[in-house]
């Protein structure tokens, strides 16, 4: 039986927890004994105990005290450059989840593979020489969004630190990398010259359930009408207030505005909060607008979308895909997105609707013209279905495995 280390230890929130469990659950099915950590091992445990997996063990990373001194040091360098304004194209304490991956292996006793969860996080962003003596090796990785997207999301100085990362792609120890979408890989494979870039399809879990109090609240709120929704984490990125701004037009009567997550302050100014909260009064009798609740699971946010008959994901600057958009496409959702990057992509290659520029005129009126006049191009549906399957995520690992 294989061993693999999985290992994602920058959070547990979105994405992170989906791709973790999934990479987990193919491994495992694959025969493979899985030693896992992440940045939330108490609810890790909890899922592998009530799903009884077998050939797993989730660790607790226990850093001894020279590794603890070497990140201090390591942080320190990182300040001196910033007080020294000097913009390096490294950010020496991103050697983190390499160190823990060593201080791991060494607690498991051999030195066994890791899959990196999230690249993006975990490989760090320094020079070569430094990453060889904490890289394990033999890894692979999964990447999220490749650094030439990177600029317009995290900034330029980011987008830098992510580009020097990405070049320990390149060494031996590094056996395989895995890519959200075809144009990444090729991304990757033009610019390392390698074959060693493989397709792994975002994940569509569209599971829900029959019941549930707050989506049966909803429903029964908006009696009919037609239910135009922007659900879950409400950070700038998500556009609430060009949304709102739009949806103020719609007629009462016939559209109910349903706004559900988290809406993180701090990522706002007080001027913009002020001014999304004087938008939200033009909504007492058409929506239901809760700026504070947490999405417990995602079968009750997939139960949320289910019910919308439009999603709003018309993001601003936000250059890669939406988990929320293939989600949306499965379950045969209209939905708008902004001109430009991946998403506008996705929604040309299957033929979905629409892409409309950030007028909240043009938004209104496209959101009327979809309610009521939206087609499905089956063909192109079909082709999506295909291109998503899950067994495409597994063939995915799999083969990153034999290239271990």
């Amino acid at each position: 039986m294989k061993n693999v280390l999985l290992i994602d230890v920058s959070t547990w929130k979105g994405h992170h927890e989906v791709y973790f469990k999934n990479i987990l659950l193919t491994l495992n099915k694959d025969n493979v004994f899985v030693y896992a950590v992440c940045n939330d091992n108490t609810a890790l445990r909890q899922w592998v105990t009530e799903l009884n997996i077998q050939n797993c063990q989730v660790m607790d990373i226990k850093l001894p005290t020279i590794d603890k001194i070497l990140l201090k040091v390591l942080s320190a360098i990182d300040n001196i450059l910033i007080k020294l304004s000097i913009e390096s194209p490294f950010q020496y304490l991103s050697i983190g989840t390499p160190l823990c991956a060593k201080s791991l292996l060494k607690q498991i006793g051999k030195q066994i593979p890791v899959f990196f969860a999230h690249a993006d996080s975990a490989i760090p962003a320094v020079p070569a020489w430094l990453a060889k003596l904490f890289l394990p090796n033999s890894w692979i990785a999964l990447s999220i969004q490749p650094s030439y997207q990177a600029a317009i999301s995290i900034g330029k100085q980011k987008s830098r630190q992510r580009f020097a990362s990405e070049q320990l792609f390149a060494l031996p120890s590094c056996k395989a990398v895995l890519a959200l979408h075809p144009v990444y890989q090729n991304f990757f494979e033009k610019r390392f010259k390698q074959d060693k870039f493989l397709v792994f399809p975002e994940i569509v879990d569209v599971e829900t359930s029959e019941k549930s109090e707050i989506a049966d609240r909803i429903q029964n709120l908006a009696a009919g009408r037609k239910i135009i929704s922007t659900i879950g984490s409400l950070l700038p990125k998500r556009n609430l207030k060009l949304f709102l701004e739009s949806a103020r037009k719609l007629d009462s009567n016939q559209y109910f505005i349903l706004v559900i997550g988290r809406f993180p302050k701090e990522g706002y100014s007080t001027a913009e909060i002020e001014y999304i909260h004087k938008l939200l009064l033009d909504f007492s009798t058409n929506s239901y607008i809760d700026l504070d609740y947490y999405i417990p699971d995602e079968i009750e946010f997939n139960k949320l979308l289910a019910i919308s008959d439009l999603i709003y994901l018309q993001y601003k600057d936000h250059s890669c895909s939406s988990n929320i958009l293939s989600k949306a496409i499965e379950l045969r959702k209209p939905i708008l997105v902004n001109s430009g990057y991946l998403m506008e992509k996705v929604v040309r290659t299957y033929d979905w609707q629409a892409i409309v520029p950030e007028d909240p005129k043009i938004i209104a009126d496209k959101i009327i013209d979809l309610a009521h006049n939206f087609t499905i191009n089956e063909e192109k549906y079909s082709q999506f279905l295909s291109d998503y399957n899950a067994e495409n995520n597994r063939l995915a690992i799999c083969k990153a495995l034999e290239l271990l």
